[in-house]
């Protein structure tokens, strides 16, 4: 274990053997770090409130504050959580807290995430795995971004909404409805603008399953229908698929709403 002589780390932190922490970090409280993971300087993970749980191979950067007490006036010092997988790289002065119990009690970040710098994740939100988010986006509390995402630059998620897998938030968006899985979204408040084809085709998505999600998109961008409209055309007319099935579901169970052209 390689502890800067500046740092300081709780006798309640459990750390691996082989996890590095830089200078002037603090580890406090209830902190449990696995292999192979580095903390840069100045980084600030666990304290009074709550608990931290994190993975093997992450790369935390100078100035990361995790853990910390969720920004909810009705939190006071209940035993909730923040849970990182593996492999992921939480970029310059990011700040996660920890979950409420309203909320379920946990905030949950999967493995292999790239968290740019000056990202605010809030309580209760779940992150997938394979995840972008770029730099000072921030996210409110309770948000859901399935597997794959990607968030550009000073984008911002209001509570509550879910963000679909392989979705692409573009630059300064602002979301207040749920995002489908699959598409390109953008404006305040954003909406679908088109496939993501560039992202599905990275994805080895094959050119027959992307004409087959883009019929799915078009018929849900078709305003004359309602959802429940959508989901029966889509089940008519597209061919049935595991992303197709995922597409569906999505938007059955968004209780949001799911944000429209």
């Amino acid at each position: 274990m390689s502890i800067h002589p500046t740092a300081i780390v709780s006798d309640r932190a459990a750390l691996a053997l082989d996890v590095e922490v830089g200078p002037y970090s603090v580890i406090d409280g209830h902190v449990e770090i696995g292999s192979g993971t580095i903390v840069e300087s100045h980084a600030r993970i666990g304290g009074r409130h709550g608990r931290v749980r994190i993975g093997a191979n992450n790369l935390i950067q100078t100035g990361a504050v995790l853990g910390g007490p969720p920004q909810d006036t009705s939190y006071i010092d209940a035993d909730t959580e923040l849970v990182i997988g593996d492999d992921n790289r939480i970029g310059e002065y990011v700040s996660i807290s920890v979950g409420t119990e309203k909320g379920g009690g946990i905030t949950r970040i999967g493995n292999d995430n790239l968290i740019m710098a000056f990202v605010h994740l809030g309580h209760d939100c779940r992150i997938g795995d394979h995840v972008v988010i770029t730099n000072a986006t921030q996210l409110a509390g309770h948000v859901t971004v399935e597997d794959h995402a990607l968030l550009s630059g000073l984008a911002g998620v209001t509570q509550y909404v879910r963000l679909g897998s392989l979705c692409f938030l573009t630059a300064g968006a602002f979301a207040n409805k749920d995002i489908p899985p699959y598409t390109i979204a953008e404006g305040h408040w954003a909406t679908p603008r088109a496939l993501n084809r560039v992202g599905l085709r990275r994805a080895g998505v094959d050119r027959d399953e992307r004409r087959n999600l883009d019929r799915a998109l078009r018929i849900l961008l078709d305003r004359s229908l309602t959802v429940e409209e959508v989901v029966a055309r889509i089940g008519r007319e597209c061919a049935p698929s595991p992303r197709v099935e995922h597409f569906i579901d999505f938007l059955k169970t968004s209780e949001r709403g799911v944000a429209r052209a």
